[in-house]
C-alpha cells in the first residue's frame, strides 16, 4: 500500500509544528516566557532547566548560554522551514519540485542532527541530561523518517505546459469557430430583414 499525499502532508505538518515548538522552548523559556494576548507561553523552565544547569556546570557565562540556546533553537527553526518546503514540494509540486523534496528533507534532518548533537554534548559534558535531549532525539528520528519517506515516494507525472497549452488552444479555436458561425447566422438574418 502506498501512502497518499495527504499522509505525507499531515506527517510533515506534525513534525514542522514539533520543531517550531522546540525552537520556541529554546528561545523563550530562558527569558521567562513569551507574552502573547495576555498569556505567558513557555514560562516554565522545567524542560530547559537541566541544560541551563549543565551549561553553568561547564562554566559558560549567561551570554554564552543565550547564544548556544539561540543556535539550538535556530537549527530547529531552520529544520522546520526545510520540512515546510519539502512538504510543499512533495505534495503540491510538479515533477522537478517533487524530486527536490528529498534534499530539503535531508537538510532538515542535518539541522536537527546538529541541534541534537549540540544538546547532547552540552548535557553530557555538564552531567545533566534532561527531557530536552530526549525531545531533540525524538525530533531527529521523526525528520529522518520524513527524509526516508520522501525518498521512497513516487513522483507524480504532471502534464507539461505544451500539452496544457494545446488543450487551451483547442478550446479557444472551438469557441472562435462557434462564434464565427453564430455571427454568420445573425448577418444572414439581418440581410433577409433588410431585403424584405
Amino acid at each position: 500500500m502506498k501512502p497518499s499525499r495527504l499522509f505525507y502532508a499531515s506527517m510533515m505538518t506534525f513534525w514542522m509544528v514539533f520543531l517550531s515548538m522546540l525552537a520556541l522552548v529554546y528561545t523563550y523559556t530562558p527569558q521567562g516566557g513569551l507574552q502573547l494576548a495576555g498569556l505567558v507561553l513557555f514560562a516554565n523552565t522545567g524542560l530547559i532547566e537541566p541544560a541551563l544547569v549543565a551549561m553553568t556546570a561547564i562554566g559558560f557565562s549567561a551570554t554564552t548560554q543565550s547564544v548556544l540556546l539561540g543556535l539550538l533553537g535556530g537549527f530547529n527553526l531552520g529544520a522546520a522551514g526545510l520540512v515546510l518546503f519539502s512538504m510543499l514540494f512533495c505534495v503540491f509540486g510538479q515533477e522537478a519540485e517533487q524530486r527536490d523534496a528529498r534534499p530539503l528533507a535531508e537538510g532538515a534532518a542535518a539541522c536537527v542532527a546538529a541541534a541534537g548533537a549540540g544538546a547532547a554534548i552540552i548535557a553530557f559534558a555538564g552531567g545533566e541530561a534532561g527531557v530536552l535531549v530526549l525531545l531533540q532525539l525524538l525530533a531527529l528520528g521523526g525528520v529522518a523518517l520524513i527524509a526516508m519517506a520522501v525518498g521512497r515516494s513516487e513522483v507524480v507525472d504532471t502534464p507539461s505546459r505544451d500539452e496544457a497549452a494545446v488543450g487551451i488552444d483547442d478550446v479557444i479555436a472551438d469557441h472562435a469557430a462557434t462564434h464565427a458561425a453564430f455571427s454568420a447566422q445573425i448577418a444572414a438574418l439581418s440581410r433577409r430583414e433588410v431585403q424584405s
